[in-house]
């Protein structure tokens, strides 16, 4: 068991060294961006990456969804919160987990960091809903606070069975509220290999052009697409 631990913690410094130099080119935005539209080529890229070059990737973070506010007195003698109420006392990192590349029976690992936003210690706990796939395990103590400014470490583990999509959410509990970090396990796709742009040579007016344009599927299941103009 002591051997396992160390281990445990030697992985976790290591994971958390390499997500060190990702965090420094972050931003923090208000929000997560809505059905964002992707050209082909950066779609391709993006769902070639394995886990880990995807978060590596990661250039933006976001707060939290707040679920549920708390009753403060029952949690903590010190009420003096410098966080805004409509945002949590912690920031995650990444803020959502995304999975992909997975082999069915397999387990893979990320790190995910909350750093404690709030001027005082702090508590947050996770509480995990049931999930046969979804590990969570923390590096410290139960019960310890979190200094201002520093990050609490979770290792989350996921293990599919199918080559399916999968999607969990971790709720975490504060002082002063409840928040969620969502947890996507992507299955394969079907991956065009599109043009980003159809470009036509110059043409009479009312003269129909015509041009071939080769569509491969790059991707492990099948696609279905239409063009449309405008």
């Amino acid at each position: 068991m002591a051997e396992q631990a160390k281990e445990s913690r030697s992985f976790v410094k290591t994971k958390v060294a390499s997500l060190a130099s990702s965090r420094k080119l972050t931003k923090l935005v208000k929000e997560p961006k809505t059905s964002q539209k992707l050209v082909p080529s950066l779609f391709m890229s993006k769902m070639s990456l394995s886990t880990q070059e995807r978060l590596q990737a990661t250039r933006e973070v976001y707060p939290p969804k707040i679920i549920e506010l708390l009753d403060i007195g029952a949690s903590t003698t010190n009420k003096d919160f410098s966080v805004d109420i409509d945002q949590a006392l912690f920031q995650p990192f990444p803020s959502e987990l995304i999975f992909q590349q997975l082999v069915p029976n397999t387990s893979y690992e990320m790190i995910l960091t909350l750093k404690n936003l709030d001027r005082v210690a702090r508590h947050v706990k996770v509480t995990e809903k049931d999930s046969p796939y979804f590990i969570v395990t923390s590096s410290r103590p139960v019960g310890q606070k979190i200094a201002p400014g520093m990050e609490a470490t979770y290792i989350v583990q996921f293990t599919p069975t199918e080559d399916k999509d999968y999607y969990h959410e971790l709720v975490f509990v504060t002082e002063r509220e409840k928040f969620v970090v969502p947890v996507s396990g992507l299955g394969s796709r079907g991956v065009l290999d599109f043009p980003d742009d159809i470009h036509f040579t110059s043409s009479p007016v009312k003269y129909k052009s015509c041009k071939t344009i080769l569509v491969r599927n790059v991707g492990k299941k099948e696609a279905n697409f239409k063009l449309e103009t405008n």
